[in-house]
């Protein structure tokens, strides 16, 4: 149910075209970081990571239509990711993954189990903090090392990554194997 309120809102963002409901958006922002106890500062940082995207945005926006429409464009932007990284603090993996299984329950026509995706989907999302830990991990022992990061070292880097990987889903599926999941 969620979901919906989050798709729902984000959508409501996007068709604003008054400043003042973008400031009442902004502050319905603030309250639900207030409310949910996330803290401004990371808020901040995650949308500094999401600046180069939403630049290019005002950059494409200036030069097909004018800069207050990019700037629209941008606070909107700025909003949606927002509630974007709210919902991320207060839903988990499974609830996401459970809420893209029901959206996939039409595929049942097609022969194609639901579960199966929310399965997939379930390990992708989990997969991803491991492999930033591990590509962090490996960065700091090249830095160790004296070896610098260039083209040329991203080849060793990533072969490793991937033989990390699929360590991994080695493990993972022996470990669906002896739960007895499906016929793998």
């Amino acid at each position: 149910m969620v979901w919906i309120v989050f798709i729902l809102y984000a959508s409501f963002i996007f068709l604003i075209d008054t400043n003042i409901l973008l400031l009442v958006v902004f502050l319905l922002n603030l309250l639900a970081m207030l409310c949910l106890k996330i803290k401004l500062t990371d808020a901040i940082e995650n949308i500094v990571k999401l600046l180069p995207f939403i630049l290019l945005t005002v950059i494409i926006n200036c030069l097909l239509s004018n800069y207050e429409y990019a700037i629209l464009v941008a606070v909107k932007l700025i909003l949606v990711c927002n509630a974007t990284y709210i919902y991320s603090k207060i839903t988990t993996v499974s609830e996401i993954a459970r809420t893209i299984k029901k959206l996939c329950m039409p595929l049942k026509l097609l022969k194609v189990n639901p579960n199966d995706i929310e399965l997939l989907v379930c390990i992708s999302l989990s997969m991803i903090p491991i492999l930033k830990r591990e590509y962090s991990q490996m960065k700091e022992a090249c830095s160790a090392k004296g070896m610098k990061l260039n083209v040329k070292n991203m080849k060793v880097i990533l072969t490793k990554l991937m033989i990390s990987v699929m360590k991994r889903v080695n493990e993972i599926e022996e470990s669906m194997i002896e739960k007895g999941y499906g016929d793998i």
